[in-house]
C-alpha cells in the first residue's frame, strides 16, 4: 500500500517533478483547482478510488493539440507510488489503473479563460455582474478559490481567485438576508411538529434548519458553503456547531428548541459584529402567542435588505444565490441552467 498524502500536495509534487521538466519554455500556468475533495481539503484514503491521484490543471493559450499526447508518451507510469494512468478514457469519473502503454493522464489542458467559461459560465477577467455572482453555485467558487496554484507567472489565476474570494458588500447583504429569510420561514416548525406529536417530522425539520444555520454560519464567516457531502465537515469547532449537534441528537423538544435558539443567538451576535446592517437584539423571542422560542430571523433579513445601497438590488425578491433557490444537481452542475434559474427568479 502506498502511503496516503493529501491530493493537493501530491499534485504539487507531480507538477514540479514530472510535468514541469517536460514543458521546456512553454508559457503556462499550473494549479490544482476545480472539482474534487482534495481541492476542499477533505480527501482521505477513501478518496483514492476515483478522481484522485497525480493530476492537475495546466493552462496554456496556444496548445496545438500536441501537448496532451506528448505527456501521454513521456510521463512516468507511476509517481510517488500512484498510477498516472486513469480509466475509462474521457469519462466523467475516472480512476487510477495500471497500463503497459502510454498513460491516459489526468492533466487537464486548456486556457484559463476557457476553463472559467466552462466551469463558471462567464468570463472572469472582466467585471462580474450580479448574475455572475448569484448564478454561480457556492461550490464552484469554493473549487476556484480552494486547492493551490503551482505556477502563475503573469498572476492571472491569482487575480481571478482574489476577485471571487468573496461577495461585494451589497450582494453579501442580499445573500445573507435571503438566508435569514429561509430560516425564518421554518424556525417555528420543529416545535409545532413536536406539539402535534410528530417526532419524526420535528427531527426532519430540525435537520433542515441545521443545514440552513450551517450555511449562514459559513456565509457570515466569509466562506463558500460546500455542497451537502462536505457542508457540516466545513464547520469549525465553535460553540455554534456544538449546539447544532445537540439539536440533532436530542429527542427532547425543549432541549432541541433551546439548542437551535442558542445557535441562532450566536449567529445574530455575529451578524451585528460584521456591521452590514442595523444592530438588532440577538435574543430569542416568542413566536406570536404560541410559546415557541425563535430568533425572529425575518427581522435580520429585513435589516440587511434595508442596508443595501443599490436600489435595484434592494427592490428584488430575497431569492438569493442559486444555492438558495435550488439544490437540484442537474441545475447546480450546469452554469447555463443555474443562470437561467436565477434570471427567472428575478435577477437580470
Amino acid at each position: 500500500m502506498t502511503a496516503f498524502l493529501p491530493g493537493v500536495e501530491l499534485s504539487r509534487l507531480f507538477y514540479a517533478e514530472a510535468v514541469r521538466p517536460l514543458l521546456g519554455d512553454l508559457p503556462h500556468a499550473a494549479a490544482r483547482i476545480g472539482p474534487g475533495s482534495d481541492v476542499l481539503g477533505f480527501d482521505t484514503a477513501r478518496s483514492t478510488d476515483h478522481d484522485w491521484g497525480p493530476r492537475l490543471e495546466l493552462f496554456v493559450d496556444d496548445d496545438t493539440g500536441e501537448l496532451g499526447p506528448m505527456l501521454s508518451e513521456s510521463l512516468p507510469k507511476r509517481f510517488r507510488g500512484w498510477s498516472t494512468h486513469f480509466e475509462p478514457p474521457g469519462a466523467r469519473v475516472r480512476s487510477m489503473a495500471d497500463t503497459d502503454g502510454p498513460v491516459d493522464h489526468y492533466v487537464t489542458i486548456t486556457s484559463f479563460p476557457a476553463w472559467c467559461r466552462h466551469t463558471l459560465g462567464f468570463d472572469s477577467s472582466g467585471h462580474l455582474t450580479d448574475l455572475d455572482w448569484l448564478g454561480t453555485p457556492w461550490q464552484r467558487f469554493a473549487e476556484l478559490t480552494g486547492g493551490a496554484v503551482f505556477h502563475d507567472p503573469d498572476q492571472e489565476l491569482s487575480r481571478v481567485r482574489a476577485k471571487v474570494r468573496w461577495y461585494p458588500p451589497d450582494l453579501w447583504r442580499h445573500v445573507l438576508a435571503s438566508q435569514w429569510q429561509r430560516i425564518g420561514e421554518e424556525e417555528a416548525f420543529p416545535a409545532r411538529a413536536a406539539e402535534f406529536g410528530d417526532t419524526r417530522g420535528a427531527q426532519v425539520l430540525t435537520a433542515r434548519l441545521c443545514r440552513e444555520i450551517a450555511r449562514l454560519f459559513l456565509l457570515l464567516s466569509h466562506r463558500w458553503p460546500p455542497y451537502s457531502k462536505w457542508l457540516m465537515a466545513a464547520l469549525p469547532p465553535e460553540p455554534i456547531v456544538w449546539h447544532l449537534t445537540s439539536a440533532l441528537r436530542t429527542d427532547d423538544p425543549a432541549g432541541r428548541e433551546d439548542a437551535l435558539c442558542t445557535a441562532l443567538e450566536l449567529l445574530a451576535e455575529r451578524q451585528n459584529e460584521v456591521g452590514l446592517a442595523e444592530e438588532l437584539p440577538p435574543t430569542r423571542r416568542e413566536f406570536f402567542d404560541r410559546g415557541y422560542g425563535v430568533i425572529g430571523a425575518g427581522r435580520f433579513a429585513e435589516a440587511l435588505r434595508e442596508a443595501i445601497t443599490d436600489p435595484l438590488l434592494r427592490a428584488r425578491p430575497l431569492t438569493g444565490s442559486i444555492d438558495q433557490v435550488s439544490d437540484n444537481t442537474a441545475i447546480l452542475t450546469s452554469p447555463a441552467r443555474s443562470r437561467a434559474v436565477i434570471t427567472a427568479a428575478g435577477m437580470s
